[in-house]
């Protein structure tokens, strides 16, 4: 008995639930460690020193007490002892976190700008672009190519203009054509106003 054959997917990511996963857990991990920079920072300026978790352990402990109000939890004495206080510290973490979300949000609208699928615009020039490339004077003289519904060339003008005069030709042909003249009005027979002849009737004798 054969097993029935199975397609292998060639980009096994590619599914939407897998890369709103993947997106989502980006997030986490950038925003996790924009806190710790923030915690070093605040440390190297307003402290005794930089200080960083190491392990995965210590840094969930770190952010932890990041969480609950006490920085600083989690890390050994020797780092514990260069941990700054409360307030610069939410400060520098506030800040890291606003510096990411920036660079997050300028990184989706080039993304969106110029990676949008089926966007019919991601091909075309733009004003300036053209006017770069081709001139001023190379666009004017162009204009008739480029826009021809705005400017149409010489010789599409002629044909109009003929097309125009023959038409107005001949409505004014049919016109005249429909209209009666005074002159045959003039010319035909006015009727008679003479009364015909009366006839009598002879009487023949009983």
């Amino acid at each position: 008995m054969t097993t029935p054959f199975r397609r292998r997917d060639p980009q096994p990511i590619a599914r939407g639930w897998e890369m709103a996963v993947a997106a989502v857990g980006g997030a986490l991990i950038a925003v996790a460690l924009a806190a710790l920079a923030g915690l070093g920072l605040a440390s190297a300026l307003w402290g005794g020193g930089w200080v960083w978790p190491q392990g995965t352990e210590t840094i969930s402990h770190v952010l932890g007490g990041l969480l609950s109000g006490d920085p600083g939890r989690g890390l050994p004495p020797n780092q514990l002892a260069r941990v700054a206080r409360p307030v610069p510290v939410y400060a520098c973490v506030a800040a890291a976190e606003l510096v990411l979300l920036t660079a997050a949000v300028i990184t989706a609208v080039l993304v969106a700008r110029h990676r949008r699928p089926g966007d019919a615009r991601g091909g075309m020039a733009t004003r300036r672009e053209a006017e770069q490339a081709l001139g001023l004077r190379q666009l004017r003289a162009g204009r008739a190519v480029i826009r021809p519904d705005r400017y149409p060339s010489r010789g599409s003008r002629g044909r109009l203009h003929r097309l125009l005069s023959i038409g107005g030709n001949a409505i004014r042909g049919r016109l005249h054509r429909s209209v009666p003249t005074t002159t045959s009005r003039s010319t035909s027979p006015a009727p008679s106003t003479q009364a015909p002849p009366v006839r009598t009737v002879k009487e023949n004798p009983r």
